[in-house]
Formats: C-alpha cells, sequence, structure tokens
C-alpha cells in the first residue's frame, strides 16, 4: 500500500491557471473585449511525473470549450502564428469533441480523428505536417468504410 500510494504521488498532475484572459475575433486576431470576440483563451502550467508544459483551453463565448491542448509559443495577436505542441482536442459550439490530434512543433504529427454529428469517424494521417494519403479513411455509424477525398472535409480539419 506504501508503494502504491507513493506511485500515485508520482504521477500527480499540479496545474497552474494564468489570471490573463485572451479574447480572440472568427479571424483568429486578439480583440480588445469580449464583445468584439468568437471565443476566448485561458493559459495554464501543467506538471506530470516532474515535467512541466504549457498548455491552453479556448472557449466559445456560451462557455462550452472550444479547444485544449500544449503550445510552444503563443503569439497573443494573431493566433494563427500560434506553434502548438502535444495532444490537442477541438470541440463543437454544443461541447461534443470534434477532433483530436497530436503536434509537434506546430505540425500535425500522427493520426487525426474527426468524429462526426452522424457518429462517423474520418481518420487522416499526418507526418511532419502533411498529409500522408491523399484521401481520408470514413467509418460511417453504420460500420461501413470508405476512402474519400480530403477535399470533401477539409473545412472540418480546421
Amino acid at each position: 500500500m506504501i508503494s502504491v500510494c507513493g506511485f500515485a504521488r508520482k504521477n500527480v498532475t499540479t496545474t497552474v491557471v494564468s489570471q490573463d484572459t485572451v479574447y480572440y475575433n472568427g479571424q483568429l486576431a486578439k480583440v480588445a473585449s469580449r464583445e468584439n470576440a468568437e471565443y476566448y483563451r485561458l493559459f495554464a502550467k501543467e506538471s506530470f511525473n516532474g515535467k512541466e508544459r504549457s498548455v491552453f483551453q479556448d472557449y466559445y463565448l456560451n462557455g462550452n470549450l472550444r479547444m485544449e491542448g500544449g503550445y510552444n509559443f503563443v503569439d497573443l495577436c494573431n493566433d494563427k502564428n500560434t506553434v502548438l505542441d502535444g495532444l490537442v482536442v477541438t470541440y463543437y459550439p454544443n461541447g461534443k469533441q470534434k477532433w483530436q490530434c497530436n503536434y509537434k512543433n506546430g505540425k500535425r504529427q500522427g493520426y487525426l480523428t474527426l468524429l462526426l454529428r452522424d457518429g462517423s469517424v474520418v481518420v487522416a494521417q499526418y507526418d511532419n505536417g502533411d498529409l500522408v494519403h491523399n484521401y481520408l479513411m470514413v467509418t460511417h455509424s453504420n460500420g461501413q468504410m470508405e476512402k474519400v477525398s480530403v477535399k470533401e472535409y477539409a473545412h472540418l480539419l480546421m
């Protein structure tokens, strides 16, 4: 029992949240107030197993989570220049998960999994920020799988 408690203490995640809130418009540019914003961002430092990383949480103005994950750099004036790092998860305005993907130094790495509202799952594979294939794999809610053009779902992969 003592070793279990000791192990548990090693795996405790500690999070310290910054009090600054940054507001962004639909073009990912910083705005001065909530009235002109489409979402807002909170910053934190997270420590797990003695390793610290910078994390963020974006929220829609309705209070639902929009996006969360890690980062190496945040451009407070233009979010297009933010460098994501680690697992990033996005959400639809209703709060349900949209997609998740790992990032390495601002580039997608590995599999992006997109959950569609109809229950279908779309998977894309990335290497160093580039799509590995010129198609996506879709598993429909009935279990049927098919290859589809990247263009068909490109607007949802942003």
